[in-house]
């Protein structure tokens, strides 16, 4: 119980260790279905801010053996092939603004020195950039949690007619109905969020880059393999 509570208070870390000390915490729980629920909601009360997390929660609840299923979604995380299909994306020498923190973009950006990268500062960069990049640890197929300052940039570049991206790696993907069922239980004044907020992605977002590569918003939850489990946020 104590590691749950850990990660549950966890602030901004790797998401592969955080993945990997919620799936360890869970396990525990795995022979006790009710007692893995309420573990999971537990969790959840305290992270509604993080999509792997309501994802990892979903597949334990519903898989045969939550054993199994805690262990695959930590190896998928491993594995997400997500920078590599971003990385292929760009031509050379790209102005690339980059705004806020996300693991994805930051691999990116450090193996592609050819990239132009523009200042978040500026004001008028997103006018200039061939992309703008954010990432996203929770989205559904109409919005997407974001740092605060992605949801200026992408209004700036949106009015100005250049594509914005939205990098959701694996996990970060809810099914509408998961993602209502989350933010409808989620308090507005939730300290997890932190300076997190919620971006239209319909309206801004060009395309959302996915393990499958560039998808529109819609796809992307379309092709979310989160379990719809709507015990996960009732009382």
């Amino acid at each position: 119980m104590e590691r749950l509570r850990y990660v549950a208070r966890a602030g901004t870390v790797p998401m592969v260790p955080l993945l990997r000390e919620a799936a360890t915490a869970l396990v525990y729980f795995a022979d006790d279905p009710m007692s893995l629920l309420t573990a999971c909601r537990r969790l959840l009360d305290r992270r509604g801010d993080c999509g792997p997390l309501v994802w990892l929660a979903a597949r334990m609840l519903t898989g045969l053996d939550p054993r199994q299923e805690a262990q695959a979604a930590v190896d998928a995380l491993e594995a997400d092939p997500t920078v590599e299909e971003l990385d292929g994306e760009f031509s050379f020498g790209s102005a690339v603004l980059a705004v806020g923190y996300s693991e994805a973009v930051a691999s990116v950006l450090d193996g592609r020195p050819d990239l132009r990268r523009l200042d978040p500062a500026d004001p008028d960069s997103a006018a200039g950039a061939d992309c703008v990049l954010f990432g996203s640890d929770c989205m559904g197929p109409g919005e997407a949690l974001v740092d605060a300052e992605a949801v200026s940039a992408a209004e700036a570049a949106h009015a100005s007619g250049v594509p914005v991206w939205l990098v959701a790696g694996v996990g970060r993907a809810l099914p509408e109905r998961m993602w209502e069922l989350l933010s409808a239980h989620r308090q507005p004044d939730d300290p997890a969020l932190g300076g997190l907020e919620v971006l239209d992605v319909r309206r801004f977002v060009t395309r959302v880059a996915t393990p499958a590569g560039l998808r529109s918003p819609a796809d992307a939850a379309r092709q979310s393999d989160c379990p719809v489990v709507p015990e996960l946020f009732s009382a």
